[in-house]
């Protein structure tokens, strides 16, 4: 299921932390949309794939990667936080410019949190 740019997810903390993060996908779905073009991109295209990076996010947070210990990864936690901050997404009648440059913050986001994902030695569960 995608959760749309304004939405809550639709899974709770407890069931995120059941779900097991597939890091090919999830890196795949990282490459896909960095290698969007805004002038090649539909809005469409732009929201859906915001919704997926909005889940793989989340999933990611809902991890233990051991941010008490560091401050580089509290860091990444701090950010992902203020990004996905229902106040600070994209509506339905924002530019879809600024939509791509969300997706794309995301995404970048999202890069980071599965890289320290992946250096704690964290496999697919």
């Amino acid at each position: 299921m995608v959760v749309g740019v304004t939405e809550e997810s639709v899974i709770s903390e407890a069931e995120a932390d059941r779900l097991p993060v597939d890091v090919e996908t999830v890196r795949d779905s990282v490459d896909a949309s960095l290698a969007m073009r805004l002038d090649t991109s539909t809005r469409e295209q732009i929201d859906a794939r915001t919704g997926f990076l909005i889940g793989h996010l989340s999933m990611l947070l809902a991890e233990d990667l051991r941010a008490d210990q560091d401050e580089t990864v509290r860091a990444h936690y701090r950010a992902c936080y203020h990004l996905l901050d229902l106040s600070r997404r994209p509506t339905d009648k924002t530019p879809a410019y600024e939509c791509f440059s969300f997706m794309r913050e995301l995404a970048v986001r999202a890069e980071g949190l599965l890289s320290v994902y992946e250096k704690q030695g964290h496999t697919e569960k």
